[in-house]
Parts: C-alpha cells; structure tokens; sequence
C-alpha cells in the first residue's frame, strides 16, 4: 500500500520490503540508458538577477553620492547624514558583490556545460561549488531520499555512503526530465522491489 503523504512539504521514503509505495506515470519506463541530462542553471534567471541587483546597486550608490540628510530604519535605527550614506554604500556593494557572482555564474555555464549521467549501475552528479566536481553514485550504495519545496523550488536528497547529494529540479531543462530521473533512482534503490511499467 502507498504510503501517506504528510502535508509537510518534506517527503521521505522508506525502502523496507514491507513498506512499497507507487510511483506517478513513469517516465523514466522508456528511458535508454546511458541517459544524459543537461543540468546547469537558466541562464535568463541568472542574467535577471544580475539586472535586478545591478540596478539597486546603482541605485543606492546614486542614493550615497547625493545623500544630505539622515535616515530611520523600521523607527528604530536612526543614523545621520554619515551613517545614512555609509548605509547606502554598503547596500550598494551587497548588490554588486551578487552582480559578481551572477557573472562568474553565467561564465562557468558559457564556459563548461555540466550533464548529470544515469548509467545503468551508477548515476554521475555535478555537484559542489559551481558544480566543478562529479560525484559517482551506485545505485546500490543508495540508503535513502528525502524531496524538499523551499520557495517552489524543488529538491531532491540522495543518501549514499554516509553521504548527502542534491539534485536540484530547477537545474534541468525541464520538471518532466527532474521527474524521470527520481522515479528512475527511487526504483533502483536496495530493498525497493520493481514497479511494473505503466
């Protein structure tokens, strides 16, 4: 029998032989293996968000030259004509430093384009800072998942040798390509017998 889900956003799956649940619509049933995914971030995401952070850095930084009088903060926090530009300034550089990092960001998916593999006994993850290392993972390795919502976006926790990687939705060029490949490594994890095509 299925077992129920808990209105928590968390999702955890358990693999004991007495403990089977199904799995939505299969995709990954028709899946040629070796299967090979893009997974890199949207380069238009990556590129509003410098836009956004580029324009309130330019803003505030218009705010400090210009600045002549004091500021209050939540009517807590009152800072004079220094502080308040001193303030100013520092917002501006927060905005410029992830200006920064967008573009290191956007370099790096123009520069390397990284690819998450499912072969048919190991799955082959980028992961890390910028995803500059590739993790090898056996499927029999595998002890468990757990599946996390934060602000819509959706990930995926693989617990393997003492372990945990994340595979993030928003990183593949589709939901229906993240979908496959979840289904594919719940199915293929120890203890979990196979589910039928549908």
């Amino acid at each position: 029998m299925p077992r129920a889900r808990t209105p928590a956003d968390a999702v955890d799956f358990d693999f004991g032989l007495d403990n089977q649940f199904d799995l939505p619509n299969f995709p990954f049933a028709i899946m040629e293996l070796p299967a090979r995914y893009p997974y890199n971030p949207r380069w238009r995401v990556i590129l509003a968000c410098a836009m956004f952070f580029g324009a309130g850095s330019a803003f505030m930084a218009y705010k400090a030259t210009h600045n002549t009088v004091g500021l209050i903060i939540d009517g807590i926090i009152r800072l004079g004509p220094a502080g308040a530009t001193v303030f100013y300034w520092v917002i501006s550089a927060f905005g410029a430093g992830f200006v920064f990092l967008a573009i290191l960001l956007l370099a790096r998916c123009i520069v390397s384009h990284k690819v998450l593999e499912v072969g048919t006994k190991t799955l082959l993850l980028p992961y890390g800072r910028f995803q500059r290392q590739t993790a090898r993972i056996d499927y029999s390795a595998i002890q468990g998942f757990s599946e996390v919502k934060v602000s819509g976006q959706q990930f995926l926790y693989v617990n393997a040798d003492g372990r945990r990687y994340t595979i993030a939705a928003s990183l593949f060029p589709d939901h229906d390509s993240y979908q496959a490949v979840r289904d594919f490594l719940i199915s293929r994890a120890p203890n979990q017998p196979p589910v039928p095509p549908r």
